[in-house]
C-alpha cells in the first residue's frame, strides 16, 4: 500500500509539472528578448535600432542652426516619432526644435510640430507624434550646445 501511495504522489506530481510547463510556455514578446539590440546607446548610428519589438531607424545628429531635413516623407502613411534623444546639452540656452514641411529643408510649408525646447536635459524624451502624409521632418538646434537625434519609424 505505502508503494501504491507512494506512486500515486509521484504521478500526480510529474502530471501538476507537465501542465505547469505548458502554462509557463514563452510568449511572442519574450522571444523578442533574444532578439540583438544595439548597445551603444543613442551615440549608436545607422538604422533599425530595435525598441520594445518595433523595427526603428535612428537619425544622424543635428547640431545646427540650419533647419535641417533628418528624415524624408515615406511613399506612403505617416512618420511615428517615437522619441528625441538629445546627446548634448551644455548651455541653459541651448535649445531644439522639430517642424516639418517639403522642399529642401522644409522650406515649404514649414509648421512646429514640437518646441522649441530650451535648455533641454541629455536624456530621451518620449514623445509620440506623427508627422502628417507626405511631409519631411526637419530638426534645428542652436547649434554651438544642443545636439539631438530622433528616433521614428
Amino acid at each position: 500500500m505505502k508503494k501504491f501511495l507512494g506512486m500515486i504522489g509521484m504521478l500526480s506530481f510529474i502530471m501538476l509539472l507537465v501542465i505547469a510547463l505548458a502554462a509557463w510556455q514563452q510568449v511572442g514578446e519574450q522571444n523578442l528578448l533574444k532578439l540583438s539590440f544595439v548597445g551603444k546607446g543613442v551615440s549608436s548610428t545607422g538604422t533599425n535600432v530595435l525598441q520594445t519589438g518595433e523595427v526603428n531607424s535612428i537619425t544622424a545628429p543635428v547640431a545646427t542652426a540650419t533647419l535641417t531635413r533628418i528624415v524624408f516623407a515615406p511613399a506612403s502613411g505617416q512618420t511615428y516619432i517615437r522619441r528625441v534623444m538629445v546627446e548634448k546639452s551644455t548651455g541653459s540656452t541651448g535649445t531644439f526644435t522639430l517642424q516639418y514641411g517639403t522642399g529642401t529643408n522644409c522650406g515649404t510649408g514649414t509648421t512646429v510640430l514640437f518646441g522649441p525646447v530650451t535648455n533641454p536635459q541629455v536624456v530621451p524624451h518620449y514623445i509620440g507624434i506623427l508627422v502628417p502624409a507626405g511631409q519631411d521632418l526637419c530638426a534645428q538646434t542652436d547649434a554651438s550646445t544642443t545636439s539631438v537625434r530622433v528616433l521614428y519609424n
